[in-house]
């Protein structure tokens, strides 16, 4: 069946999400329930007609997905002391174990009952009316990309959500401080998830198995922790703890809890750089030396100090050096910050293709030969409304350039002798790689080129690039960016 044809249909639906809907999805998937029983007040309440013979339902999980379909093929009004061994074996080993079962649940309904039908001594008798279906399962429903969802504030609302609907990703769950929130968040980004006012419910949801953390920085370790015991594997917005510490306290956790830990360094994903590492990898630019990396931003609104700045809003591009040149094993800083006014210079030497350990010294006369260089000219000023990023790779054989993430220059030299050939002939050339712009375009284009939409299909798909450990790396880059530049900034003795 089409999925615009099945989106339509009436849902089939046990109980809240958990467990126990979990389990009976479950036995109607393995065949070992083939019927149901519902009590008739119970369909007027959730304004579903009762069924009819010949018609399909969709069958739904705890996070409201379509799993698969079911057609009914008897309807059967009928009451718990009136029930068929016929039709109770379809759900059921013996009438006995039907009616227990039965009216052990429908005593939970009891509450919402009265209410609906405004009748406060309303009691569930053995006569109460009921339908009683059996069903047979037409298919089971291939299940989208999906990812559950905390927090739905500014970043998440215009960037993440967002990216999630682009990328084809089925938003099964989201988590605010209030239902009506959750609601509407869901409600506005086309989703018919579950909403909950509480993150530690949505955690225990048994059908929910990769969770976006997108909170408030201080509340960040504590919920990526929450959903790590619960066994599900986590996105976490940055910055994951305000220290190499607390990013490692984080990885450990999930090492030992064998789920994966992911740190939303979107720029891994955005496809100038990607195409830019895969230039590097390929030996296109030859051996790389150099780079120069610029990047400003008015950060005074958000940031107070420097630390503030380089792990709120500079710590991307920090991480993006170490996803294209590997570890760092030298840092020099000089600062010019003063409070929330950020200007930083910091020079940066990697160890190309050696593995360096968080806090590693440099030691002065060590080989340094292979090693690339490269310069961070971070600003945080009011005067940098637009937000500005210019990184320029220098190679032996090429020059590539990549302007606010949204071009790549590319200047390379044929392998000839320069000094003999020049002028001589048309050895060089530049490309320029950027996106397609049409009427059609739209204004979904920052998000699939800033990488937020690569970065969410990445994590949905189990085949995410920045793990933690990554983050315990980025963050000890960033502590020692800053323990440098404290040095810079002692006043020199006289």
């Amino acid at each position: 069946m089409h999925p615009n044809d099945i989106a339509v249909l009436n849902t089939l639906e046990f109980a809240q999400p958990g467990d126990f809907r979990e389990w009976i999805v479950g036995e109607i998937l393995s065949g070992r329930k083939r019927g149901s029983t519902n009590l008739e007040v119970a369909y007027r309440m959730a304004l579903l007609p009762i069924p009819e013979v010949g018609e399909v339902r969709a069958l739904v999980d705890s996070t409201n997905r379509r799993v698969a379909l079911v057609r009914y093929s008897e309807v059967v009004r009928t009451s718990s002391a009136a029930i068929t061994e016929h039709l109770a074996l379809r759900e059921a080993e013996s009438v006995e174990a039907w009616r227990a079962v039965h009216r052990d649940f429908w005593m939970t309904l009891a509450p919402g009952i009265r209410e609906f039908l405004a009748d406060d001594d309303w009691q569930l008798t053995d006569d109460e009316p009921a339908i009683s279906t059996a069903f047979e399962l037409v298919e089971t429903i291939a299940a989208p990309p999906s990812l559950a969802f905390i927090g739905a504030g500014f970043h998440a609302s215009t960037n993440l959500l967002p990216a999630a609907v682009l990328g084809g990703i089925r938003i099964e769950a989201l988590a605010t401080r209030n239902l009506a929130g959750s609601r509407a968040a869901l409600t506005r980004f086309g989703s018919d998830g579950v909403p909950y006012d509480d993150a530690n419910d949505l955690l225990q949801n048994p059908a929910i198995d990769r969770v976006v953390v997108v909170a408030q920085p201080a509340d960040q370790v504590r919920l990526a922790l929450a959903a790590i015991a619960a066994g599900k594997h986590v996105l976490v917005e940055k910055p994951l703890g305000y220290s190499a510490t607390e990013a490692r306290q984080v990885a450990d956790a999930a090492g030992s809890a064998g789920v994966s830990l992911n740190v939303a360094f979107m720029k891994r994903h955005a496809p100038v750089y990607r195409r830019l590492k895969a230039l590097i990898d390929d030996g296109t630019l030859g051996r790389v030396r150099s780079f120069q990396l610029t990047f400003g931003c008015d950060s005074t609104p958000f940031c107070a100090t420097e630390e503030d700045y380089l792990k709120l809003a500079a710590i991307h591009v920090v991480d993006l050096v170490r996803f294209l040149f590997g570890e760092v094993v030298e840092v020099h800083t000089v600062s010019g910050s003063v409070g929330e006014l950020v200007t930083l210079a910091v020079t940066l030497r990697f160890e190309s293709g050696a593995s360096v350990e968080p806090g590693a010294s440099f030691e002065p006369g060590a080989s340094v030969e292979s090693g690339i260089i490269g310069t961070l000219d971070l600003t945080g000023l009011p005067s940098y409304s637009s937000e500005t990023e210019l990184l320029r790779v220098v190679g032996e054989s090429g020059i590539a350039t990549v302007t606010d993430v949204a071009q790549l220059t590319v200047h390379t030299l044929e392998s000839v002798d320069i000094r003999s050939a020049a002028g001589h002939d048309v050895s060089e050339q530049t490309t320029v790689f950027r996106p397609a712009e049409s009427a059609m375009s739209g204004v979904d284009r920052d998000l699939y080129l800033r990488g937020f939409v690569g970065e969410l299909h990445q994590f949905a798909a189990g085949n995410p690039t920045s793990t933690g450990a990554d983050n315990v790396l980025t963050m000890d880059l960033c502590d020692r960016i800053l323990s440098s530049s404290a040095v810079s900034t002692r006043p020199s003795t006289p």
